[in-house]
Parts: structure tokens; C-alpha cells; sequence
């Protein structure tokens, strides 16, 4: 594999002039002497990584795809895109690392171990090889587009939008400009999404399209930012745009109080039966259907749209045995012993409380309760938690050659360090105020309690319980976006409900005062009795104000967004029973010693 050429000499004489602070004039005499020779590979990397330095963008990126087309080791990327359709990684690993021999800093090979990396789990090496491809072709918009997802795996969210509008600036088209702002709406930074929605529908034009896609993102933020009246508009507007758009009735059926007019549901009904409609748009405009079906005070023929919708959903990859069978390795592998090291603990640095749970439990509300205290900033559902869970995953592959369960309690005291700092610096976008304490909200975190104990001895957690019939009923009736797969059938529910019990009860025999269990009920009943403990828990004066938290302004990312705007009700306790003949299967599934468990709340 000789890459060497007549013109490699040309090479030093560019860094020659480079060194000399002569850029423009190294410009001049590659782009000239690629004129004569335009099959130089390295020299059209080189005039590409020059043009970016001197910020003509437009032109480095023609160079680097100049690059591409004549790339003489082409014939061997192919051999690795066989090799991964193989998936014998061991070969396009071999290839790669040959390819990099041939050609220092080669693009391809380095997209292609730095693929390999990230699907290990372990991004801090794709990081490594990504910035050196970087320093080579920091024009490659395919290396660049890994660097994101690399920066996003190592919960280093901040410079994953800083690399998205990186490539705004090397690429200005629609799609770059679009993977920014679906960053910007991923990671919660709700008001510099909404100004580069301005930015791109202005550039727009007639695409309706486009424009409906943007209008989409705006009513999701103006949602969020708690603004119904403007949401609502552009939920419509998006619907002027594209009819056919099943998510922007479901936004507005996921408002909770938007009121469904005869004209809406003759719209859905006829999107409904649209031929070729995507299974999950049609599974989308049936959950919206039923929520308006809903505002009709009919439940039996409600029960009856929400059982068509569920039906509906596509992607059916919940495993209830599977389910049943992590739980149990869970409790049968993760010990008091295993959970006794902990990081040091960190008394300056900011105090996260985890509120867990289940979805659908009122998680939303104790978060909005906290957020109204002067100490406590609400941030979202973070991601940062799970990403941090994989990296310890890939430290007991790669350094204890097992599994995460089974050498969790093998971690160094260092080890657990690095793990609670990477969180808590993951965790920085989220939190802009500075304040001392923050929430991170995402429900799914129960599995994980060992590991907070572990990485955050300083953490709170909260157990956010609502009963199960009321739970399930609800979580039955609302469309997730991803991540909640068990919810689209009763028995699927009951299942899940009651491993998530289980298993927390396995930490509470563990780590007993761990958890601060609060029951949903009790706190409608009795919401500053309920409050008052759970502030004492944390270590938090009361303030009146977390009893006025409809008051609070602030981003609520959840369903529950309309709901904890207003105040305090008990207007979904007890709900199931106006459908308990159509629940029969959730409560069969439940079975009695969960029942008799809740039996006061019920």
C-alpha cells in the first residue's frame, strides 16, 4: 500500500511556508501545483486543513471531498465496510490501523476505529483518534458528525452543540443547521433553540416541508417554556403545513386541556385512514383520537380508542421475561459488601437529588415542588446518569474482564471519583443558575441506585409512588416518544411495576434511609405534611413557596408539563375505577400482595 508520490516533496515546502506564517501563500502553491497533479491525495488533505484554517470554509470542504474521490487506499474502506456487514470487527480493525500506516491521519481510517470505539463503549479513545482525524481533515463533515455522537456517549453535552455549530459554519445547509437545533431541544437549551428556529425558518423559503418540521420543534419548545396559547399555534401551523403530521396531534393531545373541535377529529379520522400512513404516525393519531375521545367523558368508548392505539404501537421490544430475569440478576448479584466503597465525598460541590420512579407517577411534580425552593435548581430528564452507568460498564469489560454487576464492588476509590466527577461536570449544561442543590428527574434511574450511592454519596433520592392501578391507567393512555416500550400493554405494565418494586426493595434492605419513598396519594392528601419530610430528608428549610409551585416559572419537559402548572388537585386519584371492568388484565397482572401493598390508596 505505497501512497509516496512525485509531489511529496511539495508537502514539506508547504509546511516550510506554514512555519514561516506564509498560510495564504502555502495556499496558493498547493492549489496551483494540484492543478498539474490533482491526483495528490495528501495534498488535497492539506489544502483542505489550510482553507478551514484561514475560515473559507466553502472551499475546504470542496477540497476534502476532492480528497475522497481520489483516495487511493478507497479499495480497502470497502474491504472494511465487508468486514463490519461480517461483523468481524477484528478484520476492519486490521485494515484500518494498515490503512493509518500508509497514510498518517487517513479519514477513513480513522471513521472507521473510531466507529468501532464508540460501539465498545468507550469514547474517551474514539475522542483521541476523532480530534487527531480532525487535526488532519477538520473539513470532513463524517468524522465531525462522530465527533458529536462521541462527545454526546462521554456526557460532554456542552461541546457536543459547540460541534454541531461547528459544522453550521463548515456546511450552512438545512441539515446541519437542523442537527444543531435537535441538540439544542435534546439537552434543554430552550431559548437558543427557539432563536435558531427563527434563524433556519427564515432560510426556509417555500419549503413546506421544512418549515412545518420547524414549527413542530417550536411548539415543543413554547410548550416547554410554558407557553399554550403560542405552543398551541404552532402545533396548528405545522398542521397547515403538513396534514399529515400524526406528532403535532399528538402535541396537542399531550397538552392534557387542549379541546379537540368535531373539524380535529374528522382530521384525524381521515388521517387515520390514509393508505401508506407509517405505522407509528398512525399509532400516534390514535392515541391523539383517543385522548379527544377522552374530553367526552364517555370511558368506555375512551378505553376502547386507547386499546386500538396501543395495538397500533410498532416497535414491540419490551421483554417481560427479560425484564424479570435483569432484575433478578441485579438483586441476586449486587451486595451490601458490593455497594460499601464510595467516592469521597464532595461538600463544595453542587447537591444532585434524584427523584425516580416510575413514569406517570407524579416524578414532575415533586420536581416542580423542589424547583420552587430558593436552593434548588430543576434541570430535566438528564441523560447524564446512563452515560455515566456505560462507562462503567466499559471499565469492567476492558480492566476487570467482566461484568458491570459482578465487579461493581471492585471499583477503586479513584475509579468511583472519576465517575462522580464526570456526572457532575455532565451535569454542568443543566444547571446554569449554580444553585446548590439540583433535580435530575429521570424516572428510569431506580435501576441504578447502587451506582449513585456509590459515585454521589452526597446525592438525595426520591421515590416518587403512585398506586398501581392509577399509574398504570395512566401510563396506558400516553404515547412515549422512546424508552418506554412496556406501557402498551396492561400486563406488560404489571410486570414492570412490580420488578420496579422489587428491585426497590432490594436497595431499601441494602441501604435502608437511602431512599426517601413519597407516596403520590399522601401528598395530594396531605402536601405540606408530605413536603415538609421530604425537604427534612434533603437536609432543606421549608419555604411556602414549594406549596405555590404552580407559580413557579420555569422549563417542564414532561406530559405532565399543563398539569404541575396548576395547582395541587386529586383529580387523578382514583381515575381507574370509572374503567375498572377494561383494567381487569392490569389488575389480574398485578396480582394480590402488590394490591394489598397500596390497599390504602386505592
Amino acid at each position: 500500500m505505497n501512497t509516496s508520490h512525485p509531489l511529496s516533496d511539495l508537502l514539506t515546502r508547504v509546511d516550510a511556508l506554514i512555519a514561516d506564517g506564509q498560510a495564504e501563500a502555502a495556499i496558493k502553491r498547493l492549489q496551483s501545483d494540484l492543478e498539474a497533479r490533482p491526483d495528490h491525495f495528501a495534498g488535497w488533505l492539506t489544502l483542505s486543513r489550510l482553507l478551514f484554517d484561514t475560515e473559507r470554509y466553502t472551499e475546504a470542504l470542496s477540497a476534502t471531498r476532492t480528497a475522497e474521490q481520489i483516495d487511493p487506499l478507497s479499495g480497502h474502506f470497502r474491504q472494511i465496510q465487508q468486514a463490519i456487514q461480517a461483523r468481524n470487527a477484528a478484520a476492519a480493525r486490521t485494515t484500518a490501523e494498515a490503512m493509518l500506516q500508509a497514510q498518517p491521519g487517513h479519514p477513513r481510517a480513522i471513521f472507521t476505529l473510531g466507529h468501532l470505539c464508540l460501539s465498545a463503549g468507550d469514547s474517551d479513545a474514539a475522542l483521541e483518534l476523532l480530534d487527531l482525524g480532525l487535526e488532519t481533515s477538520p473539513a470532513d463533515l463524517a468524522l465531525r458528525a462522530m465527533h458529536i455522537g462521541a462527545l454526546e456517549q462521554a456526557a460532554r453535552y456542552r461541546d457536543a452543540i459547540a460541534a454541531a455549530q461547528q459544522i453550521t459554519r463548515l456546511d450552512p445547509g438545512f441539515d446541519a443547521k437542523w442537527r444543531e437545533i435537535t441538540l439544542l431541544l435534546r439537552y434543554g437549551q430552550n431559548e437558543d433553540a427557539l432563536k435558531a428556529c427563527d434563524r433556519l425558518d427564515a432560510m426556509a423559503g417555500l419549503n413546506a416541508s421544512h418549515k412545518a418540521s420547524i414549527a413542530m420543534v417550536r411548539a415543543q419548545l413554547l410548550r416547554i417554556l410554558g407557553d399554550r396559547n403560542e405552543s398551541i399555534g404552532a402545533f396548528q401551523q405545522s398542521l397547515e403545513l403538513n396534514p399529515a403530521n400524526a406528532n403535532a396531534w399528538w402535541g396537542l393531545a399531550d397538552l392534557k386541556t387542549y379541546k379537540f373541535t368535531d373539524q380535529d377529529r374528522a382530521a384525524l379520522e381521515k388521517l387515520m385512514a390514509r393508505p401508506g400512513l407509517h405505522p407509528q404516525e398512525k399509532c400516534m393519531a390514535a392515541f391523539a383520537l383517543a385522548k379527544a375521545e377522552e374530553r367526552k367523558d364517555a370511558p368506555s368508548s375512551t378505553m376502547a380508542r386507547y386499546h386500538d392505539a396501543n395495538q397500533l404501537y410498532p416497535a414491540r421490544s419490551f421483554n417481560a421475561e427479560g425484564f424479570k430475569a435483569g432484575v433478578a440478576r441485579i438483586t441476586s448479584l449486587v451486595t451490601r459488601e458490593a455497594l460499601s466503597q464510595q467516592a469521597n465525598p464532595r461538600p463544595k460541590a453542587p447537591r444532585p437529588i434524584f427523584v425516580l420512579g416510575l413514569p406517570r407517577s407524579g416524578s414532575t411534580l415533586v420536581e416542580q415542588i423542589l424547583a420552587s425552593h430558593s436552593s434548588v435548581e430543576g434541570t430535566m430528564e438528564q441523560p447524564t446518569l446512563p452515560a455515566i452507568k456505560q462507562r462503567a460498564h466499559l471499565i469492567c469489560a476492558r480492566d476487570m474482564k467482566g461484568s458491570y454487576l459482578t465487579h461493581l464492588g471492585q471499583l477503586s476509590p479513584a475509579v468511583l471519583d472519576d465517575l462522580g466527577q464526570r456526572y457532575l461536570n455532565g451535569s454542568d449544561l443543566f444547571r446554569p443558575e449554580g444553585a446548590p442543590y439540583f433535580v435530575d428527574k429521570l424516572p428510569h434511574n431506580f435501576e441504578h441506585i447502587g451506582l449513585i450511592h456509590k459515585i454521589l454519596p452526597e446525592a438525595a433520592i426520591i421515590d416518587v409512588r403512585r398506586n398501581p392501578m392509577d399509574c398504570g391507567y395512566s401510563l396506558y393512555k400516553q404515547y412515549f416518544t422512546q424508552g418506554v416500550e412496556f406501557s402498551y400493554s396492561l400486563e406488560n405494565i404489571a410486570q414492570y411495576y412490580n420488578g420496579y418494586l422489587q428491585l426497590m426493595d432490594h436497595w431499601d434492605s441494602l441501604l435502608p434511609g437511602r431512599v426517601f419513598h413519597l407516596q403520590y396519594e399522601q401528598l395530594v392528601q396531605e402536601p405540606e405534611t408530605v413536603v415538609r419530610a421530604l425537604l427534612d430528608h434533603i437536609g432543606l428549610a421549608f419555604e411556602p413557596a414549594c406549596l405555590d409551585f404552580h407559580k413557579t416559572s420555569r422549563a417542564v419537559r414532561t406530559a405532565s408539563s399543563e398539569q404541575v402548572r396548576q395547582p395541587l388537585n386529586a383529580k387523578g386519584v382514583g381515575a381507574w375505577k370509572a374503567v375498572a371492568d377494561e383494567l381487569e388484565p392490569l389488575k389480574t397482572a398485578l396480582g394480590e400482595p402488590t394490591l394489598k401493598r397500596f390497599a390504602p390508596w386505592l
